[in-house]
């Protein structure tokens, strides 16, 4: 549970230039965007080797969608979001992995959906 509203948490998440404020895997997103466009990859530089990019598939008030793609690792991150009352939404983060990046660090990631929840959690708290 956030104690914020769901557009609060939305626009959190799709503010891409400050995603690495949040997002521990996450340390810098090239781009002069505010808000991440769907569909657009942004090139990051990240826990990853290579040159990843985060692309948004999909930004709704319920739902944010996003995939990261470096070279041979491929993460795909969910965001659920359920109003529960005023100021109040209950936040779900799922991830899959694929690649053999990933397959090499298999239980290395286990905890990243609740590191990033935890995060979010304190800016959407702190900046009510």
């Amino acid at each position: 549970m956030i104690n914020a509203t769901s557009t609060r948490i939305v626009n959190i998440l799709a503010d891409i230039r400050r995603l690495p404020e949040w997002n521990p895997a996450i340390f810098s997103v090239t781009t002069v965007d505010s808000l991440a466009l769907v569909g657009k990859p942004y090139r990051i530089r990240a826990k990853l080797p290579g040159s990843p990019t985060i692309t948004y598939d999909q930004i709704t008030d319920d739902n944010v969608v996003w995939r990261v793609d470096g070279f041979q690792a491929h993460e795909t991150g969910a965001w659920k979001l359920v109003p529960v009352a005023d100021q109040k939404t209950e936040v779900a983060h799922t991830i899959t992995h694929s690649g053999a990046i990933f397959r090499v660090l298999a239980g290395a990631f286990q905890t990243m959906p609740g590191l990033r929840l935890d995060r979010l959690q304190r800016r959407a708290e702190d900046s009510e």
